[in-house]
C-alpha cells in the first residue's frame, strides 16, 4: 500500500495518462484515502477501481494539470466574474509550441502526438497531429522524420534548438 507523500511524490513527476496502484483489498486505508481524494478534488488524478484476486485495486490516474482561472475584468457591472481557460485550435497549438520548446531547450526527446494529446487536453493523436502541420505551415517549426522507429526531431525556427533524437 502507497503511503500519502508517496502518492504527492508521484502525482508531481507523473505524466498525465500516467496510473498508480495507491491500494489493494477492500477499500484503501484512511490516510491514502484522503490524499487520493484531495487531489482528485484539485483536478489532479481521476480515481479508478478494478476486481483483483484479492479484492479490488485502487488506482489513481493523472490528468492534465488544470487550468488557471482568470480574473476578466470590464468595468463595475462586471466586477468578480470569472472566464474560464481560453479553447480552440490556436490555444492548443501554442500550448504544444510551449511543450516543444520546453523539450528543446531541456534536449528530450520530442513527445509522441499520443503524449501530446494527453498533455493539452485534446481528443486525441489525430487532434495533436494537426495542430503539428499548422505549426509546420505557420513556420514556426521543421520536424525531421529519421525512421519508423525513432521519434521525430523538431527544430524550434525561432532559437534553432531541436528536440533530441530517440528510439520510440
Amino acid at each position: 500500500m502507497m503511503k500519502p507523500d508517496q502518492l504527492q511524490s508521484w502525482v508531481e513527476r507523473a505524466l498525465p495518462g500516467e496510473d498508480v496502484v495507491y491500494s489493494e483489498g477492500t477499500r484503501p486505508g484512511r490516510d491514502i484515502g484522503e490524499a487520493v481524494r484531495g487531489l482528485h478534488a484539485a483536478g489532479l488524478v481521476t480515481m479508478r477501481m478494478k476486481r483483483g484476486s484479492s479484492g479490488f485495486r485502487f488506482i489513481a490516474v493523472r490528468q492534465p494539470d488544470p487550468a488557471p482561472v482568470a480574473r476578466e475584468h470590464r468595468g463595475p457591472s462586471h466586477r468578480g466574474r470569472f472566464v474560464k481557460r481560453p479553447t480552440g485550435r490556436r490555444c492548443a497549438e501554442r500550448l504544444i509550441y510551449k511543450l516543444l520548446v520546453e523539450a528543446a531547450k531541456r534536449d528530450l526527446p520530442c513527445p509522441t502526438n499520443a503524449e501530446l494529446s494527453a498533455r493539452v487536453g485534446l481528443s486525441g493523436a489525430v487532434a495533436a497531429s494537426y495542430r503539428m502541420r499548422r505549426l509546420v505551415a505557420s513556420g514556426d517549426i521543421i520536424i525531421e522524420e529519421p525512421s519508423p522507429l525513432e521519434r521525430r526531431v523538431v527544430t524550434i525556427v525561432a532559437s534553432g534548438k531541436q528536440t533530441r533524437r530517440a528510439m520510440l
